[in-house]
């Protein structure tokens, strides 16, 4: 996991994605104060976590938990945000970060989620995923079986839903995402949830003009993502280190 990270690039990006928060939010008639900018590293250095952070940027997302889990060692004064999917055997990595789990949707991952926080005395968070395009293959709560799901989640001791997050199938066209976004924010007030995880670089803004609270933002800030890079492969029995040693 490698890129050049240039903290005066990400500092003016910052301060552009902000800008356009801002007047998302006044077409809106928002306040931009509402709005929490999640700084997306996923696959980035944790330069680039300080980069944000010295930006004025203190919440910041990962993909993956063990990404999270590396660069929480090496950078403190973070937020920490998974938006990843979640995996329940990673569930205490996420609870020991403090990290808010935004892709809550099954009752498997609430409750090891309840258990790992219990354990450590301390309550987990998380936002539940929800799916209004009504996608096969896709991830998340769908509207129909969202009051009982809350209603299994919220009796899970350790566990506090604070939220929804949605995200939308992928347009071209940043409009073609405001009828998802605006059924996320219908079904949050209706499911009286405060907090709403919507809007990435493509469609951040019509994400805010419809009522996310929080937008999780990677290319815009750091620019393109670097390529994870593939695991080495394994070494036959007897064959020589590759640096030539035992």
């Amino acid at each position: 996991m490698s890129a050049a990270v240039d903290p005066a690039a990400v500092a003016a990006n910052v301060a552009a994605v902000r800008e356009r928060v801002a007047a998302a939010a006044g077409r809106a008639g928002r306040d931009p104060g509402e709005v929490t900018l999640v700084a997306v590293a996923k696959l980035f250095p944790p330069e680039a976590v300080r980069a944000v952070l010295d930006a004025g940027v203190a919440d910041v997302g990962e993909n993956y938990a063990k990404d999270l889990e590396a660069k929480a060692a090496q950078v403190p004064g973070v937020r920490w945000h998974f938006v990843g999917r979640l995996q329940r055997n990673k569930a205490g990595v996420l609870v020991d970060a403090g990290a808010l789990v935004h892709s809550l949707d099954s009752l498997a991952g609430a409750r090891a989620l309840g258990r790992r926080a219990l354990a450590a005395g301390t309550t987990a968070r998380a936002l539940v995923q929800v799916e209004v395009d009504d996608r096969e293959a896709a991830h998340g709560v769908r509207p129909a079986g969202l009051a009982a799901f809350l209603d299994d989640c919220r009796a899970v001791d350790g566990l506090e839903v604070e939220g929804l997050m949605v995200m939308p199938a992928p347009a071209d066209d940043p409009e073609a995402t405001r009828p998802a976004f605006r059924r996320a924010a219908e079904l949050a007030a209706g499911s009286g949830l405060p907090r709403l995880s919507m809007g990435m670089t493509a469609d951040f803004e019509v994400a805010v003009e419809e009522g996310a609270t929080l937008i999780r933002v990677g290319t815009a800030l750091f620019g393109p993502r670097p390529a994870r890079r593939p695991p080495a492969p394994a070494r036959e029995a007897g064959a020589p280190s590759p640096g030539g040693g035992p």
